[in-house]
């Protein structure tokens, strides 16, 4: 049965890569084409007559017809949509509604038509890693994802995770190539979820295990280690802990997967044993063939730890494919290699526009003036923001990213995500944004009934958390900075969706305040000078995106931490 599922994704994988192919082949046509496929097809919509979409033939026309948007322009629309109005930004009806975090606290919606789904992003992604990796379907997949359905909106169409629902509703011939069954990515609590994940995954022949955030793989194999004894031994009873914080219904749904295995526990013990105590990927899945996440941006630290669990022998690390470049709003590239972390663009799937780093920042609200770029016209080495639309019903979207063309595959850019873009930052997955530090920051201060009177927010990617640097007004008794730092966390835990879980997840670590001495902000802006910036210029800096964080210790006063996640 396994091997007929592995067949059975082997085809869709090569079926979904002809189109792929050949949009790469001839990038400048299938942009155009898909762009007036989806001009005619919404033609009748509420924005499509506003915008004049009938009389779109051209990316020209596309240009001056249509107005560059982020999600507060369209927002009224979609909450309309999510109330049950139809012909709106799409002549389909949405079949979901992926949830993220928006820039004021409540969360975007970004709709996913039948079109968007039957793209086929994934597929096409294994097809490539199959040929360079034959054997990553000879065993059981084990992916990490989101749950399906999170709730559903006023007219009932349901919002969640795009991969949950893609594993949801895998047919029943390709199940059985998957370790983990759906019912698992249901659970709520993280360390449940993540103890579940490994009752199965430890019970298999694991060949690929993907997810997008490396954190999560790592955070896997810690797991497994620090909860060994107990694994096995529920291995071997083919039951689930008790401690396991799970609904009754969920608990029951799960354990009836699950049959004793006194053979594979004992196998896992001999292997415990013999790394005296330790137990490591690298010996529970020998024949892991492929590892799938996001290996460039911030997230890169994660990776260099890898080798801890994949090959603490030195015997040769497991081959790591990018998962490509993902957000909410679509699936915007495929990696055909293990090489770095680029992908191949999309351009079978989206249209892109692009603008130049330099020219966006310089000029950042002259979007009428910037020049625009499609996929044919980039640079191999040049940073670009990236603007997509979507069949999905986003239409010259400003998404606020930075990408570098880092290669060139056929005619079509190899691009790779370096980071959010104006006002925000991103560690694993949260982008945070600079609204959303102000006003967890002006919550907290009223709540505490102080004054900052200057702050800035700084990511500290090495350590996977946030420094929060703060100037006081008068004194604040260093008592209290504890209930500072736990405020803006909860605060920002409130805000920002994304945020929130991360922290749960432990992927996000519990931040840290540092309190600045007085004066620290004018002695910085002096120094700006110093160097030759404007006076102007050197602006007051909520959320350092860029830079990252730098001590300061000349200018620390105090310090304070959360201790527990």
């Amino acid at each position: 049965m396994a091997r007929l599922a592995s067949f059975l994704i082997g085809l869709a994988a090569r079926k979904s890569a002809r189109p792929f192919e050949r949009a790469a082949a001839d990038p400048s046509e299938a942009q155009l084409n898909l762009l007036r496929r989806m001009m005619e097809r919404n033609r009748d919509t509420e924005y499509g007559r506003q915008y004049g979409f009938a009389g779109v033939r051209s990316f020209e026309d596309y240009r001056k017809a249509v107005p560059l948007v982020d999600y507060n322009d369209i927002s009224d629309r979609i909450d309309r949509i999510t109330q049950g109005e139809k012909n709106i930004l799409t002549a389909e009806t949405p079949v979901l509604f992926a949830q993220t975090s928006g820039t004021t606290g409540k969360p975007k919606y970004i709709p996913v038509t039948s079109t968007c789904r039957a793209g086929g992003g994934m597929t096409t992604w294994l097809h490539f890693a199959r040929k360079d990796h034959p054997k990553v379907l000879s065993g059981k997949v084990l992916i990490i994802v989101s749950p399906a359905i999170e709730g559903h909106t006023e007219s009932g169409i349901p919002f969640g995770s795009t991969s949950g629902m893609l594993v949801k509703e895998l047919p029943k011939g390709v199940q059985s190539a998957y370790s983990v069954p759906y019912d698992v990515y249901e659970v709520g609590d993280y360390e449940a979820k993540y103890y579940a994940l490994l009752r199965f995954g430890l019970a298999d022949n694991v060949t690929f295990l993907g997810t997008a955030n490396p954190s999560s793989i790592l955070m896997l194999a810690e797991m497994a280690d620090r909860m060994s004894e107990q694994l096995i031994r529920d291995t071997r009873d083919g039951v689930l802990s008790s401690e396991a914080n799970l609904t009754a219904g969920l608990r029951q749904a799960i354990e009836s997967r699950l049959r004793k295995d006194p053979a594979r526990a004992k196998a896992l013990e001999k292997a415990r044993s013999k790394r005296d105590g330790r137990l490591l990927p690298c010996d529970y899945w020998p024949n892991m063939a492929l590892l799938g996440c996001w290996k460039g941006g911030t997230v890169s630290s994660y990776i260099q730890r890898f080798p801890e669990y994949y090959d603490p022998d030195g015997h040769g690390m497991v081959p790591i494919r990018d998962m490509g470049y993902l957000a909410s709003e679509a699936r915007m590239s495929i990696p055909v290699s293990d090489h770095g972390a680029g992908g191949v663009l999309t351009v079978n799937l989206n249209v892109f526009e692009f603008a130049a780093v330099k020219q966006v920042d310089d000029d950042p609200d002259g979007a009428e003036r910037w020049q625009y770029l499609g996929a044919a016209g980039l640079e191999v080495g040049m940073e670009y923001y990236v603007f997509i639309s979507t069949t999905g019903g986003l239409y010259r979207y400003d998404i606020n990213d930075v990408i570098e063309v880092v290669d060139m595959w056929k005619k079509t850019p190899v691009v790779a995500f370096r980071r959010k873009g104006r006002g925000m930052t991103n560690i694993t997955g949260e982008k945070l944004s600079v609204n959303q530090v102000i006003e967890a920051l002006n919550r907290t201060a009223q709540a505490l009934q102080v004054s900052p009177s200057h702050f800035r927010a700084e990511p500290d990617v090495s350590k996977s958390r946030y420094v929060f640097k703060v100037e006081f007004e008068g004194a604040f008794p260093k008592e209290k900075h504890v209930d500072f730092l736990r405020g803006l966390d909860n605060a920002l835990s409130d805000l920002n969706i994304e945020y929130k879980a991360k922290r749960a997840s432990k992927r996000l670590k519990p931040p840290r305040l540092e309190v600045m001495k007085k004066g620290w902000y004018e002695r910085g802006k002096q120094g700006l000078v110093a160097e030759g910036k404007r006076l102007f210029q050197a602006k007051t800096i909520v959320l350092d995106a860029k830079q990252g964080y730098r001590p300061e210790p000349r200018e620390t006063e105090a310090e304070a931490e959360l201790q527990s996640a």
